[in-house]
């Protein structure tokens, strides 16, 4: 990825529930699927435990990134693993995507990413994924044009 000094990528976040009917551990493995197998191991997700309309235990996991060369790292491998009709349908829904506050939306199909496949999916039952960026300047546009330079999305 090539520096641009209109913006900077400040953190990248995941995060998804896991209910009383799931495993807890294949909901963590399935976060760390979605980041290259090179830093797997260095990450920690925080577990915590809420309780549903139901009395039924939830667990709100949580993994957040701030160091720059594993945000790098990770945009490259989602951006070499997210398939280009996928990436094609965030280039049509990028405004809508990205808030007042510089951050980009994207969801992952939980069940895939367990089985290490990366697919978007806009549902309930996946793994959230918000790209944070400080962005110096503000200009049109600006944020779709990063994100295709590191190749989330369809140039």
């Amino acid at each position: 990825m090539s520096i641009d000094n209109r913006y900077k990528l400040k953190e990248i976040n995941f995060s998804c529930s896991s209910h009383s009917t799931e495993d807890v551990e294949k909901v963590k493995k399935a976060i760390v699927n979605l980041l290259p197998e090179t830093i797997r191991d260095k990450v920690e997700i925080s577990d915590v435990k809420l309780r549903g309309h139901a009395g039924n235990e939830i667990s709100l996991l949580e993994l957040n990134i701030t160091q720059n060369k594993m945000i790098s790292n990770i945009l490259g491998y989602l951006a070499s693993n997210i398939l280009e009709i996928d990436k094609d349908s965030l280039l049509q829904e990028v405004d809508e995507r990205i808030d007042e506050n510089n951050c980009f939306y994207l969801r992952f199909n939980k069940q895939d990413a367990y089985n290490e496949v990366i697919t978007l999916d806009d549902g309930d039952n996946s793994i959230r994924v918000v790209i944070k960026f400080i962005v110096y300047k503000q200009e049109p546009n600006l944020l779709t044009e990063a994100l295709q330079n590191i190749g989330i999305i369809k140039k």
